[in-house]
């Protein structure tokens, strides 16, 4: 990804309020060159307040919760996101603050509180009953990559305000952050090469692995990950935490995947992302999305840069933890990189992204994807 310093911004119109024009029925994909491919379906939905990408959302709920936008029992909560790069007006730096909310059962989208301070690439973790946003980016005119260690929380879509908590030990980002045995863990991506800290380019990868325990307010150091790289996906199932995909800083794409059981404190490789389908595009996706639905790991979109070709995956894989395989399932209409997607329980929500690689073509989609 080009330094962002370097991107072409291109102003745009920001939607305001809540949108509900949605799709009345749902676009079955077109076959799939895979021969055991189901069909499945993507529905596009109420777009987005305005075009973001490089996010990260979760899903949440709170039960007993009076706000309109509360637990839906039938489809465990909303989606969430915050912050991300954005090409619309009134952004500085094109970076947002903002909270967005998405209740699935009223196809609207309504706002949260704000973040502390605007991010790109900063995670959400759904964790203990409260909504955690780690890490990310700040972009001012001094750099667009200023990395930042820092960890802030709610436990309510209408409070006010985010509460500073104990930050991870060093800088970290575009890492796997997810809620797994109890902890918050914080895995891989890059960090700072050195006391620089401003562009994309100061920054390597790394194998850094932090577990933190919300009720001690600590962080703690846990096995490393065995392939260190940014821009990966992470999933858990059945208290195992997958890490899938992304690259490295000096070698592009990696279709390597490994899962971690955190009683043992132990990394074990398991089978790698399938070839894609593009012929001209590398095997191993980078800035994708994933989620869990069923019981099983849906790997969506990426990107790949080569110094020949750029492009984005329409790819989604789908992988049995059981029996340790990916099959491919119906390809995005809308492919992109630098997406969300959230579980609910009548599918897998997609959000944001970019149409192209890089900056080209952030968007404000929203689909579904039922299989």
């Amino acid at each position: 990804m080009r330094d962002l310093g370097r991107r072409e911004v291109v102003r745009g119109l920001v939607l305001g309020g809540a949108v509900s024009l949605a799709a009345s029925s749902g676009i079955r994909a077109l076959a799939h060159p895979h021969a055991d491919q189901p069909v499945g379906i993507w529905t596009p939905l109420a777009p987005m307040p305005f075009p973001v990408q490089e996010i990260y959302p979760a899903r949440f709920w709170r039960a007993g919760s009076a706000d309109p936008l509360s637990i839906k029992p039938n489809l465990k909560g909303v989606l969430v996101n915050a912050g991300g790069l954005t090409n619309a007006d009134g952004f500085d730096f094109n970076v947002t603050d903002r909270v967005t909310v998405y209740d699935p059962i009223a196809n609207e989208w309504g706002s949260g509180p704000a973040l502390p301070a605007p991010r790109h690439h900063i995670a959400l973790v759904f964790h203990n009953g409260f909504l955690y946003a780690v890490g990310g980016f700040r972009r001012d005119a001094r750099g667009g990559w200023q990395m930042q260690a820092s960890l802030w929380r709610i436990d309510d879509l209408g409070a006010t305000g985010w509460t500073a908590m104990t930050p991870p030990p060093v800088p970290q980002a575009e890492a796997v952050a997810a809620s797994v045995g109890g902890r918050i863990h914080l895995v891989g991506g890059r960090a700072p090469a050195g006391s620089r800290n401003l562009h994309w380019g100061d920054h390597i990868d790394t194998d850094l692995h932090w577990a933190y325990d919300s009720g001690a307010d600590r962080w703690e150091k846990r096995a490393p990950i065995p392939t260190p790289r940014n821009s990966a996906a992470g999933a858990v199932v059945d208290g195992l935490l997958f890490v899938i995909g992304g690259r490295t800083v000096g070698d592009g794409n990696t279709a390597v995947c490994e899962v971690y059981e955190p009683v043992s404190d132990r990394w074990q490789t398991i089978a790698p992302i399938p070839a894609p389908v593009q012929q001209t595009a590398p095997r191993g996706q980078a800035g994708l999305a994933s989620a869990v639905w069923n019981g099983r790991i849906y790997a969506l979109g990426g990107e790949w840069s080569t110094p020949t070709t750029s492009g984005v995956y329409a790819d989604v894989w789908e992988y049995d933890p059981r029996q340790d395989k990916w099959r491919a399932v119906a390809a995005m209409p809308r492919p992109r990189h630098g997406l969300g997607a959230v579980a609910l329980a009548d599918g897998v929500y997609v959000c944001g992204g970019a149409t192209g690689p890089s900056d080209e073509g952030t968007s404000d989609f929203l689909d579904r994807l039922e299989i």
